[in-house]
């Protein structure tokens, strides 16, 4: 259950428990009055007057409170015109100030008027008609009882609600929370499955779910069929493009070193770029293939340091390479998050540039710090800074002079993409070349 549906839950437990106890308090008034009715109506019963007038209550009430002073229940009698003529023990000293308001004979009256104590006490009072010899007499009857207990009734019950009111908020977060997760165990299934799919564990989504997510896994599944169609159609028309040219390819090549021959330079020289732009255009888009195939692989994991001392050792091998000192600070136990296929060709791509510029030194080293970042560099001449924007563009080649596709950095930047990373090219102190990858750990 999400915060702000619990926050609601327990805002409408408060509200209800503050309209029970409010209910609560009223229904306690209510009984109380009642009380001090059953009181006053047993007083009028009770009182007599005697032959001289005087007013006695012949049966005391039955509540002992009545007789302990200050005890927070009282009575008194008033008559009109004759002021208090009988009250309870309990009020020792004290008499209830009544106001001067009229009562109709028989009806029952509630209100708050101060005690003994200077406490508030909840009243009731009767006004009550007695047929003398001497004429009708009129008695105010009043019971009344300290509000205070009114209030601690209320402060108790109130008290008792909040803990059955916590306890059963409790027990519904509970219910909701299994609920939740009972109902909800169909989408994490999903979930898993669509994550399995993503990195190439799986090729389609089998899950047994409740019918109503069926519809959904179907046209999920519809997608990535679609999907993996359109993939091997760009994979089979790419390298269908590659073998229809192989063959013209290779008769320009053989046209231009026949016109070479016969002097023809000039010709030969347009013949030879126009082969190479050819090949280097169907490079390209082998290259792109392959690399939207990678989409729904398995991630592998490749240890970093085996690639780089295997293409290291080939590139020794070379003239220009064993001219040159490497050097390698790449602890043995980081691995790079590709196959050693890519791995291979983003690395050869790589070296095979810091070759090329080298003048002395070509170094690589990685480090892990949350993410993977690697440094490839070398200390040739480097590159002008207005000129680094165009590195990783397809085809470009910033020295017409030296043999090159102009696409090992772009495959290069195309590979890191497609792992989610990113590659940036800038200018090693005081002089050189130097490309940062920086891919997820």
């Amino acid at each position: 259950m999400s915060i702000a549906a619990s926050l609601s839950l327990c805002i409408a437990l408060v509200l209800a428990g503050v309209a029970l106890v409010a209910l609560f308090e009223r229904y306690v008034i209510r009984r109380v009055g009642v009380e001090l009715d059953t009181y006053i109506r047993q007083l009028a019963a009770n009182v007599s007057i005697e032959p001289d007038g005087a007013l006695q209550l012949g049966r005391p009430l039955a509540d002992p409170r009545f007789d302990q002073p200050l005890s927070g229940l009282y009575w008194q009698n008033v008559e009109d015109g004759a002021g208090v003529k009988l009250r309870s023990r309990s009020l020792w000293d004290h008499v209830i100030d009544l106001p001067n308001d009229e009562i109709e004979p028989g009806i029952a009256h509630h209100h708050d008027l101060a005690g003994p104590k200077g406490e508030t006490l909840f009243l009731g009072e009767r006004r009550v008609n007695y047929a003398t010899e001497g004429g009708r007499r009129r008695l105010r009857i009043t019971a009344a009882v300290d509000r205070n207990e009114i209030l601690e009734a209320r402060t108790e019950f109130a008290g008792d609600m909040a803990v059955s009111l916590a306890v059963l908020a409790l027990i519904l977060l509970a219910s909701s929370w299994g609920q939740i997760a009972v109902g909800l165990r169909p989408l994490e299934a999903l979930r898993r499955n669509v994550n399995a799919v993503r990195v190439g564990e799986k090729k389609s989504i089998t899950v047994d779910g409740p019918e109503e997510i069926m519809p959904l896994v179907a046209e999920v599944n519809s997608l990535l069929e679609a999907k993996a169609k359109a993939v091997e159609s760009a994979k089979a028309r790419a390298a269908n493009l590659a073998h229809a040219l192989k063959t013209p390819l290779a008769i320009l090549a053989t046209d231009a070193e026949r016109l070479r021959k016969d002097g023809r330079d000039e010709i030969a020289d347009e013949l030879q770029e126009l082969a190479f732009g050819m090949r280097r255009h169907i490079n390209r888009e082998l290259s792109r293939a392959r690399l939207q195939s990678l989409a729904g692989s398995p991630v592998q994991s490749t240890p970093l340091r085996n690639v780089v001392e295997s293409l290291t050792r080939a590139f020794m091998r070379t003239p220009r390479g064993g001219a040159l000192s490497w050097r390698l600070d790449i602890p043995a136990d980081v691995t790079i998050g590709m196959g050693v296929e890519e791995a291979t060709e983003l690395f050869g791509a790589l070296l095979e540039n810091a070759v090329k510029w080298a003048a002395t030194e070509v170094h690589v080293s990685a480090e892990r710090e949350g993410v993977l970042s690697i440094l490839v560099e070398d200390d040739g001449l480097g590159i002008p800074p207005e000129k680094l924007v165009e590195l990783g563009q397809r085809g470009v080649r910033l020295d017409q002079k030296t043999e090159g596709a102009g696409l090992g950095l772009s495959i290069s930047s195309d590979i890191v993409d497609a792992y989610g990373g990113q590659i940036r090219f800038g200018t090693r102190s005081p002089h050189g070349f130097q490309a940062i990858i920086t891919l997820p750990a």
